[in-house]
């Protein structure tokens, strides 16, 4: 299992609070905010690259469509 960037982990971790402290995930212009991204398709990849990796799920449909998968700050939830 790859490790996570200090960037993608840093995004992982304020999706996780805005989750916590607001009960539905930021949106990627706020992502970016959040972590000095101005570029949004820099914080697509970012998110892409987490999905990849199985830490969260994402609907592409759907603004704000973000699932965390892994409480874990560093490891997915294991694929049955």
């Amino acid at each position: 299992m790859e490790d996570l960037t200090a960037r993608q982990q840093e995004i992982l971790d304020f999706i996780r609070k805005e989750v916590r402290e607001k009960g539905y995930p930021p949106s990627v212009r706020e992502i970016g905010e959040a972590v000095n991204l101005s570029s949004s398709s820099t914080v697509h990849s970012h998110l892409e690259r987490l999905e990849k990796l199985g830490y969260i799920r994402r609907d592409p449909t759907k603004p704000r469509a973000i699932e965390i998968l892994s409480e874990s700050s560093t490891a997915p939830a294991p694929v049955i």
